[in-house]
């Protein structure tokens, strides 16, 4: 019985363990395509532009990432150097931009960002009859927010448009991005 053990507990200490099952798990991409009057992809954008939740009256309660979200989109260059800067570990950076150049996201949009689980879904406490907690997941719902001309344009960001990054999403080839023409 004592070798049984001895070599159980060797076997544990042996193994990598890991506790989620890719590095990207719970990171979502949105990812927007800024054009010209003739349709063209601006290389060069001096408009800032921000997702903002809107319509959650709850978000002050949401468990994780409490608050209305609002993150700024980042052109390719600085949104690879934050994905380099946040998933450098084992080189998942490069698998990540890897992942992205072969899915298109680079060649199809010039302006993106990630959303971490929290800022993806607001997570409510509801209530339980057992000593359970009754956790309540709800979709947020974002527009596109910039600036022209001092007026503040908002455009929805429809539902099936903020893509999961985890490896096991098949979909990241069939990603959607919202067009907006300046």
């Amino acid at each position: 019985m004592m070798r049984c053990f001895i070599f159980l507990c060797a076997f544990m200490l042996c193994i990598n363990l890991h506790a989620q099952h890719c590095p990207y798990d719970g990171s979502h991409l949105v990812s927007i395509k800024v054009v010209d009057k003739k349709g063209n992809m601006l290389k060069e954008i001096s408009t800032a532009f921000y997702l903002l939740e809107v319509d959650n009256p709850l978000a002050d309660s949401c468990t994780s990432g409490a608050g209305l979200v609002k993150k700024q989109f980042l052109n390719s260059d600085a949104f690879m150097a934050e994905t380099d800067k946040r998933f450098n570990r084992n080189g998942y950076n490069k698998g990540l931009n890897n992942r992205l150049k072969d899915a298109g996201v680079f060649a199809n949009a010039n302006m993106m960002l990630t959303l971490n689980q929290a800022e993806n879904t607001c997570t409510l406490i509801g209530k339980s009859e057992t000593v359970y907690t009754n956790y309540i997941y709800r979709q947020r719902k974002f527009v596109v927010a910039y600036t022209v001309n001092g007026k503040e344009i908002r455009h929805p960001l429809p539902d099936g448009f903020i893509s999961a990054l985890c490896t096991s999403n098949r979909d990241l080839k069939n990603f959607k991005t919202v067009t907006i023409r300046l």
